[in-house]
């Protein structure tokens, strides 16, 4: 017995958009070249995510899957597709909203009920939310906040590019499902920097890979992960997809999704797929930018291969930090003249060390602390010197901090827009510096040989060395002025990080002739008999 069309139409968001068949800019709804998007509006898991190459339909398969969910009342409290900005929002309206519900008067634009809004569609009983995800309010000095993703109850969100999203709208978009008893995520994305976005997210699902079953041996294989040895040339200059045991020919078309970690299901399902099973890429022009010494590496593997990708020397790595550490433990106390950083957060993230000579440095001490009390009391036990705290968000603490204590403080404020050395302003106890540049010192601070020596490894310094590359260097672009320049981006937890940025500042203070400016304030100081007070207080 065959199934009734019309109830499987219901049912399977897939069959819906196949028989109709829905009409896409590119065409009608097909299964050719598409195989690999049929389990993917078929099966409904709670949270998921799709690791892809560019013009892979991801965003295309989730919006109609969305849209037969919405018109069968399975979101009865509607659903949320949030992009980086509210100009993709306008950009995606217009170029494929609009023409899917022109296009498709009966199977869609029936259940639309135009609110005249770009980011507001009704469909059916419910609604349709595109929102960008920058946030822009600012509330307590600190905390970001985004009145768009407010009071909009769903049932399901779309994370569209995440990883060009602000991070901290996430969490407030997750927060919009708190009273569903659906709650579905989706993350889709093209990956950008490993370890981050899409690939953090990738990585913690169940992993599916597309595996291709060979027509002559049976046996399959996933062309992500073995290429480029995946891919032959031929005696005619042609390129072909081969099997990884017969070295025959395949096809994307005899393909199926296979978790690598089918213990992961119930978390995240996560898909991985590429231009290598696109059936509108010819393999060739894979290949050839492949070997091309002038391609650009970043975006060959993130935009064509779906991998995330970054230059060594962009992103230090755990060996390097370890390769930093000697075979003395942290030490309890010190007799020289140390420097010190903070980085002020839930935690103080504390860094404390000493010149060796001109060109090389030892950190004695890393610590996480609960209250400047105990960055006093570390203060006292290291002989400190020179400090220097992350100024913000904690500024009155940081500048209580430097009225009571005898030796200089600083706090430190990143500014874009600064080149070159750090500029100390001594009469009001601030040093501001360009955070690109603060970060590759540090980089080069661990990188370099013989320029800094850690305490042996510990579960402190494995801490550290973990936050320490937490950051990576990227080539961002200005949307509204096309202008391009790098940026070090938060991959994770990076409180140490900066901790180190304050304590190469603040090292620079230790055991160097003083400048005329400096000799200035510490004679005025001195002839006020208030030697030894912080720069910001004038005592």
């Amino acid at each position: 017995m065959h199934p009734d069309p019309d109830k499987l139409r219901i049912v399977d968001p897939w069959y819906w958009a196949y028989s109709t068949p829905i009409k896409l800019i590119a065409g009608a709804f097909s299964l050719p070249g598409h195989e690999f998007q049929v389990e993917m509006m078929q099966l409904n898991p709670r949270r998921e995510c799709m690791m892809k190459a560019t013009q892979m339909v991801g965003t295309e398969t989730h919006i109609l899957k969305t849209l037969h969910g919405l018109i069968h009342k399975r979101y009865p409290l509607g659903a949320l597709c949030l992009f980086p900005t509210g100009e993709d929002v306008s950009d995606f309206s217009s170029s494929r909203w609009s023409p899917l519900i022109k296009d498709n008067p009966y199977s869609i634009g029936r259940y639309v009920k135009d609110t005249n809004r770009t980011n507001l569609k009704r469909i059916g009983g419910a609604f349709l939310f595109f929102r960008g995800a920058r946030l822009t309010q600012i509330v307590d000095d600190q905390k970001k906040s985004a009145s768009k993703l407010k009071s909009i109850p769903v049932d399901k969100v779309i994370f569209d590019e995440v990883d060009e999203m602000s991070p901290e709208a996430i969490p407030l978009a997750q927060g919009r499902m708190k009273h569903s008893n659906v709650k579905e995520e989706v993350y889709l994305a093209n990956p950008t920097i490993p370890d981050f976005g899409i690939d953090k997210i990738y990585n913690s699902s169940d992993q599916r890979v597309w595996m291709i079953k060979c027509e002559k041996c049976g046996k399959e294989t996933c062309l992500e992960l073995e290429f480029p040895e995946c891919l032959l040339r031929t005696s005619d200059n042609r390129v072909i997809r081969v099997c990884r045991h017969c070295r025959n020919e395949i096809f994307p078309r005899n393909g199926r999704w296979v978790p690598l970690y089918p213990a992961r299901t119930q978390d995240m399902v996560g898909r991985w797929i590429s231009h290598l099973n696109s059936a509108f890429v010819d393999p060739k022009e894979i290949l050839d930018a492949y070997e091309n010494p002038n391609t650009t590496k970043d975006s060959f593997y993130n935009l064509q291969l779906g991998m995330a990708y970054i230059d060594a020397e962009n992103r230090l790595t755990k060996n390097q930090v370890y390769a930093c550490c000697g075979l003395e433990p942290m030490q309890h106390g010190c007799s020289m003249q140390c420097a010190l950083g903070v980085d002020v957060g839930k935690h103080l993230h504390v860094v404390i060390g000493y010149k060796i000579n001109e060109y090389t440095a030892r950190i004695v001490k890393v610590a996480r602390v609960s209250s400047f009390n105990d960055v006093h009391d570390l203060a006292k036990q290291y002989n400190v010197r020179t400090a220097v705290f992350d100024l913000y968000p904690e500024e009155r603490k940081v500048r209580e901090f430097q009225k009571n204590e005898e030796f200089d403080v600083f706090g430190c404020d990143y500014l874009e827009d600064q080149r070159g050395p750090a500029r100390w302003d001594y009469k009001n106890g601030l040093v501001r510096i360009n955070r690109t540049e603060i970060c590759d010192s540090s980089h080069t601070f661990v990188s370099d040989l013989d320029k800094l020596e850690l305490p042996r490894k510990s579960a402190e310094i494995e801490q550290y060395a973990q936050e320490m590359i937490n950051t990576a260097k990227v080539l961002q672009e200005d949307k509204e002025t096309g202008k391009r320049v790098y940026r070090y981006k938060k991959l994770g937890p990076d409180h140490y990080r900066h901790a180190t940025n304050y304590f190469l500042l603040a090292l620079e203070k230790v055991g160097v002739s003083l400048a005329a400016d400096e000799e200035e304030y510490y004679h005025d100081r001195q002839a006020t008999g208030t030697e030894g007070r912080s720069h910001a207080t004038g005592y």
